[in-house]
């Protein structure tokens, strides 16, 4: 017993360890993505009257309206905020928050006087959209943030009991708003694209291109439709023993992890082998283990 609590405690303390790790590649892509995302603001955002979602958006309402310096404002807000919410970031999403805002910021401040004006709003938007998506994706897979408004939402979901994709949605509904309400419909608008093309960036670049499909199949002939499927698609499948519970009859499962384009002779292989077989399919993000992240031995 006391050998195994301390393997826990060992296995625990390395993971720990593993989190905390400061690595300088992902310095270098949390300053490549600020950057970017910088110049998406002052190019294509600002040039074509858009705002934002989020702390940047807020941060571009006071650029329209006052004058402000955004790499100032951006800087200010965001260093109220870390001191406010540090608690809520890991050692490590801290140092990488800090290098993302102050990169962010510099690049708003110097090079705001080189932004021209769009000729077509449109083709800005999408333009925002892409850059902006892509630089806090490449933020987000090092393991940063790109500003406080992860602390706002954490900070609503300990005092109003909100969850923290409720409490960003909320935020970045509010600052669009306020955008739609200040400037017009119509930038509003523009503005809701260039946020939805950002969004799609931010998932493909953080989460990567690797998208598998798991599948979950239900049938009698389960041990020759695993043999088959294991022979054709080069991926192993793993049993689970289950009963329906109405008739309680015992039937095996199969799960796989398939790329996608094994998806369609899997469905092949199935309805040949079973025409009624219970077949379920869904996307996973990721998937990390031996034939997918590493070779199979």
């Amino acid at each position: 017993m006391n050998v195994k609590k301390t393997n826990t405690n060992e296995i625990r303390r390395r993971a720990f360890e593993a989190m905390q790790l400061i690595s300088w590649k992902d310095i270098f892509w949390v300053i490549i993505g600020s950057a970017i995302l910088a110049f998406g603001i002052n190019y294509f955002t600002i040039p074509n009257d858009l705002s934002e979602g989020g702390l940047i958006g807020i941060t571009v309402i006071f650029y329209y309206l006052y004058g402000w310096d955004t790499g100032l404002v951006s800087l200010l807000a965001n260093a109220l905020l870390f001191v406010v919410g540090y608690r809520f970031l890991s050692r490590k999403t801290m140092i990488y928050s800090v290098i993302s805002v102050a990169t962010t910021s510099f690049v708003l401040s110097s090079t705001a006087s080189l932004a021209t004006s769009s000729d077509n709003r449109l083709i800005g938007t999408v333009y925002a959209g892409i850059l902006i998506g892509l630089g806090i994706g490449l933020v987000i897979r090092a393991g940063g943030t790109t500003g406080g408004g992860v602390i706002i939402a954490r900070l609503m979901n300990k005092y109003l009991n909100l969850g923290i994709a409720v409490s960003m949605f909320i935020i970045d509904v509010t600052v669009v708003g306020a955008s739609g309400f200040l400037f017009g419909e119509e930038t509003m608008l523009y503005t809701l694209i260039a946020i939805i093309i950002g969004s799609y960036l931010i998932d493909l670049v953080s989460e990567g291109l690797n998208v598998r499909e798991a599948v979950t199949i239900i049938s009698h002939r389960q041990e020759e439709i695993a043999t088959i499927l294991t022979e054709t698609l080069g991926r192993s499948a793993t049993v689970i023993h289950s009963h329906g519970h109405f008739t309680k009859q015992k039937n095996d499962m199969l799960y796989m992890i398939v790329d996608k384009r094994q998806l369609a002779p899997l469905k092949q292989i199935v309805e040949a082998a079973d025409p009624r077989a219970f077949v379920v399919i869904h996307k996973v993000r990721e998937v990390i283990g031996e034939g997918f992240t590493y070779p199979s031995r």
